[in-house]
């Protein structure tokens, strides 16, 4: 392993912890020094790593929530009938919020605007940019005639990702449900009261 590749993987180390710590305890509450405790480094070693704790943060937030755009665009661009294209979207929601929970519990507990304006518009350009995509899923589905010709699309969007988001508050991952069955589910009620 090279200099570079082993500084890029603890710096992927810095970032896991850091996001589980983020998420448990908040951003606000959680040092740079429970960070390196929690890595079994001095603090002032993480440095050498990112600049500040909002550097680590901005990291975290590009990093994961762009998991998030790339795969709904992944999505649009498969083959597939456009009503399979919304089950793997929300479907795909679902595991993505299962899987970097810690972020989006971030998100659902700090103002970050307050935190930092340009990793706010970060996240607002990103999430602008994954409901734009939604809308695209949902204007193909109407073209196609699968969908009813009289839908709001971006409220639809809405309706959809607002669903999917409240998982957060809800949703045990060690419960009787997986995200996938979740998803799943979701699907039958949104496409009950959507399908053409």
């Amino acid at each position: 392993m090279t200099v570079t590749e082993k500084r890029l993987a603890k710096r992927r180390r810095i970032t896991e912890e850091a996001a589980r710590l983020f998420g448990e305890r908040g951003y606000q509450a959680t040092r740079m020094a429970d960070v390196a405790a929690a890595l079994g480094m001095q603090a002032g070693s993480l440095y050498y790593y990112v600049d500040s704790k909002e550097a680590l943060l901005a990291a975290i937030v590009e990093e994961r929530v762009s998991v998030a755009v790339d795969m709904l665009t992944e999505i649009l661009v498969e083959d597939l009938d456009p009503v399979a294209k919304i089950r793997r979207g929300i479907e795909g929601h679902l595991v993505v919020f299962d899987e970097h929970a810690d972020l989006y519990r971030i998100f659902l507990s700090e103002r970050l605007d307050a935190i930092a304006p340009e990793l706010a518009e970060t996240v607002d350009r990103l999430g602008r940019r994954y409901e734009d995509l939604w809308v695209d899923l949902v204007n193909e589905a109407i073209a196609a005639g699968a969908l009813r010709p009289d839908l709001d699309p971006w409220l639809t969007m809405k309706a959809i990702v607002g669903m999917c988001n409240s998982t957060l508050c809800w949703f045990d991952p060690a419960g009787r449900l997986t995200p996938e069955e979740v998803a799943d589910r979701f699907a039958d009620v949104v496409l009950a009261g959507i399908r053409a």
